[in-house]
């Protein structure tokens, strides 16, 4: 079934960008070229016509979104290993915090952001003649939802950003709204498109925005009200946490391991929101190759060589107890191939160490440098990648991140939910974690938000949730490895505007700092 899903995004993606005999043979009229006579009348006509929309999501690895996302929190570090991963000291300044606004990872990851709204405006512009139907206005509204979503990452990583709502090629250079007036509007966006979004959870649905996707987003939203907008929202993530729950379409799943496996999809309970990938035909799930050493290879059956290059730091590390199930997503110590002896590379044993890190070039020796740093396999190899890429989807939203929203809102204030509802909720995530242990459950004594902000680092590692979680509760300016505390460069919990869009459009103006 999953396997169809991705064919179908691929194929809508194709048809309208005018290319669609070159991706399928199907006999099916093409809407890439939408006039009042070839209307889209029926869900595939009208998931066809958005299907670039959706493309665009598959795109945020290739464009460096997730590694902004990623490299600057303590999950994270690519250290230099010799002459490997230098790449112009981009990774470097990641890591220290000296990023500049002519940094690659800002110039791409504000063009995919960008360009995506774009192609969602473009996408409204074409329905907008359409005649009245429920598949229009469903259709409207998830297109507007997925435009939300990437309104949010823009605004999470750049903060005061242009909001354009139309499509025009004649239209002046925008300016910039206030961080909290963008805020504004993507929560006003999202609610107002609500009813017409579906409550399904289906094959049929999966990899689109749904109700309950949009729920999620807005408790995401209100979560960091008080970042983006200076104004705490406690009760709203309590609410639209609950429209989840109450639902009943969700579940935690009983193994931590299987919604990210690389044959994941809509048969998992836990997902709420997932971008599809294909090792074929959506193509971009490269995350496999950035952790695993080269020796890897012969552990996964893979056919190409991963590149030795992304691990994590020493007291990120060290969250994970060993009795926590979740421990299993990092490699470390003796490394196995596929027939359970221990791996060898050029003549070296691979002993990964999760503790050596001397400085950040940390040498390119094989029993050294390049066996430096655990390495996270949350997203399992996946043995049937074509050329790098992978098949597993990513998971943007899940349930288990709906708890600990709901949980966190309460013991931070809210008044709709109790002390003993946010300690129920969070161990049902270390109940998973440990087998159901009682002696791994959190009591109403310890437990706090810095237990809340542990949890959530063990519950989403490399799930683009952490530079946000350090941000709201005051940790990104952490010393991490080999970055001081920087308690004076709060101006960098946002990203600077790209030099290149400063560039193209002399209306914007460079954040604080910078």
């Amino acid at each position: 079934m999953k396997s169809l899903i991705k064919r179908s995004l691929v194929v809508l993606g194709c048809a309208t960008m005018g290319v669609f005999s070159s991706c399928t043979d199907l006999d099916e009229e093409v809407y890439s070229d939408y006039t009042d006579k070839n209307f889209p009348t029926t869900p595939e006509q009208y998931a066809a016509l958005t299907g670039p929309v959706y493309v665009a999501a598959q795109k945020f690895f290739d464009n460096n979104f997730y590694d902004l996302q990623e490299t600057s929190t303590d999950e994270v570090v690519v250290p230099t290993r010799g002459g490997d991963w230098f790449d112009g000291g981009k990774w470097r300044a990641m890591h220290f915090h000296t990023w500049t606004p002519s940094h690659e990872l800002m110039r791409n990851s504000w063009d995919w952001g960008f360009n995506a709204i774009g192609t969602a405006n473009r996408v409204l512009k074409q329905l907008e003649t359409a005649p009245e139907s429920d598949n229009k206005r469903q259709t409207i509204a998830e297109v507007k939802t997925m435009r939300a979503w990437y309104y949010f990452n823009m605004m999470d990583a750049f903060g005061n950003i242009p909001v354009v709502t139309t499509f025009d090629d004649n239209a002046a250079a925008p300016k910039q709204m206030p961080r909290a007036e963008v805020f504004a509007f993507i929560t006003s966006e999202l609610e107002e498109n609500l009813e017409n979004l579906t409550e399904e959870v289906s094959p049929t649905t999966y990899g689109r925005p749904t109700k309950w996707m949009a729920h999620t987003l807005l408790a995401k939203l209100y979560l960091n009200a008080e970042v983006y907008a200076g104004q705490p929202q406690w009760d709203k993530v309590v609410e639209h946490t609950d429209a989840v729950i109450n639902s009943g379409k969700y579940a935690l799943e009983s193994n931590y391991f299987d919604m990210f496996k690389a044959n994941n999809g809509p048969q998992n309970r836990e997902p709420i929101f997932s971008i599809p990938f294909d090792a074929v035909k959506a193509k971009g799930n490269l995350l496999y190759n950035k952790v695993l050493h080269y020796a890897h290879r012969n552990t996964y059956g893979l056919t190409t060589n991963p590149w030795n290059g992304w691990t994590t730091t020493p007291n990120f590390f060290n969250l994970f107890a060993d009795e926590d199930i979740r421990k299993q997503q990092w490699l470390f110590g003796q490394q196995y191939n596929a027939s359970g002896d221990p791996l060898i590379y050029n003549g070296v044993n691979v002993v990964l160490d999760p503790y050596f890190f001397p400085a950040f070039d940390v040498g390119g020796e094989d029993d050294l440098g390049r066996l430096a740093g655990a390495r996270n396999v949350k997203y399992q190899p996946d043995e049937n990648a074509v050329n790098y890429n992978a098949n597993n989807d990513v998971v943007i939203f899940r349930y288990a991140d709906v708890l600990l929203m709901k949980a966190e809102a309460i013991l931070r204030g809210s008044s709709l939910g109790s002390a003993g509802e946010a300690l129920s909720l969070v161990n049902q995530i270390r109940d998973r974690a440990s087998n159901s242990n009682p002696d791994f459950r959190y009591t109403a004594a310890n437990l706090t938000l810095q237990s809340i902000y542990n949890e959530r680092g063990r519950e989403f590692a490399l799930e683009m949730t952490r530079r946000t979680d350090m941000i709201r509760f005051g940790r990104f300016e952490d010393e991490i490895l080999f970055k001081p505390a920087n308690p004076g460069e709060t101006y960098k919990r946002i990203f600077p505007i790209p030099a290149t869009a400063l560039a193209s459009n002399p209306n914007l103006v460079q954040n604080p700092g910078y």
